[in-house]
């Protein structure tokens, strides 16, 4: 009979695993910059926007898959400057679960910065985002050397493993965002975000090995066409932990099927929206979704692409995401006014 030793939980004791399950991975992480940067909360035109996320990961491969599941709410506070400048608050919070082990982190923080207007066109946002994360695993989900018999793994024998199954410790991140737009055509923007700031230890150990700062940087741009039917968005996201980096590269697009009604709420406005984007080394991602009047829907899918394929048959990821953005349409409008001055 082979002897499963779980050798896992040196892997959990060193940062290259646990920074990437510590870590939210999604394929559509354009969909709520909030997860992203906490410069970049509240800097939609939105006032308001809750997004919630599920990724199924793995599930093709023996063993059990990975589930991820992400919340973000952020929302805007006017600072009753005549310049237009305003807060953003937001609450993310993170779930996930990795394999036989039951290895599960949980996360929640609460992204704030302050978004300056420079002047009519160009934008400029600082931000911080305290934390609080957990990370456990089930010891009894799994059979240890000490517990073999002679004959068979026995589970009423102690293990005698000398490691914690659970620890939890505060984060710290800060962010610079930066969005310069060209009136009702388009807008450009770049950010970046330094994450694990506290160099918080990974303690199943005891000893516990330092977490390595989390580098992203992220940008890209939404060009309107000149029929203002279509909504075209090249973006691209890069992270860096360590000597861990990885990077994505795609377009989407939005494109608009019903304007809807602007004077009563009896006809919603409709439009779709559909992109590819590259991971590197890892992934194709395809996605695909509804918008009708603020409310978002859609299906993002992971084709391996990297060696992985032969074993998950060349899929990746199924990701479910549902996002609602909210537009106070008095404050919108007073500020409106004021430019059409």
């Amino acid at each position: 009979m082979k002897l499963r030793y779980i050798y896992i939980l040196i892997a959990i004791g060193t940062s290259n695993f646990v920074m990437s399950q510590q870590d939210p991975h999604s394929s559509v992480w354009y969909q709520s910059r909030a997860l992203v940067n906490p410069a970049a909360v509240a800097t939609e035109v939105e006032d308001f926007s809750f997004y919630t996320n599920f990724r199924y990961q793995y599930f093709t491969m023996d063993g059990k898959p990975m589930r991820t599941n992400s919340f973000a709410g952020e929302f805007r506070i006017p600072d009753k400057s005549d310049r237009g400048n305003h807060f953003g608050v937001g609450l993310n919070v993170y779930n996930d679960q990795t394999g036989d082990l039951k290895f599960v982190t949980n996360s929640i923080s609460i992204p704030i910065n302050y978004t300056l207007n420079i002047d009519f066109q160009n934008k400029l946002s600082i931000g911080v985002c305290p934390g609080f994360f957990q990370q456990s695993f089930d010891p009894a989900a799994q059979t240890w050397e000490n517990m073999w018999n002679g004959n068979s793994f026995d589970p009423t024998i102690p293990n005698n493993e000398n490691f914690r199954n659970s620890y939890s410790t505060l984060d710290f991140g800060t962010g610079m965002f930066y969005e310069f737009n060209i009136r009702d055509k388009s807008r450009y923007y770049a950010g970046i975000n330094f994450k694990h700031l506290t160099a918080q230890k990974i303690d199943f150990s005891f000893s516990g090995n330092k977490l390595y700062p989390l580098l992203t940087i992220h940008a890209g741009a939404d060009m309107i066409t000149k029929k203002r039917n279509m909504k075209i968005s090249p973006q691209f996201v890069y992270f860096k932990s360590g000597p861990n980096h990885s990077f994505c590269i795609g377009t989407s697009a939005e494109t608009l099927i019903d304007e809807g009604s602007r004077i009563t709420t009896l006809r919603k406005s409709k439009s779709i929206q559909y992109g590819f984007y590259y991971r590197y080394n890892d992934a194709i991602v395809s996605t695909f979704g509804v918008n009708i009047s603020g409310f978002k829907v859609g299906l993002a899918f992971d084709a391996t692409v990297s060696n992985l394929n032969e074993s998950n048959k060349s899929i990746g990821a199924i990701e479910l995401y549902m996002k609602y953005s909210f537009m106070n349409k008095t404050s919108n409008g007073k500020k409106k006014k004021k430019k059409d001055k």
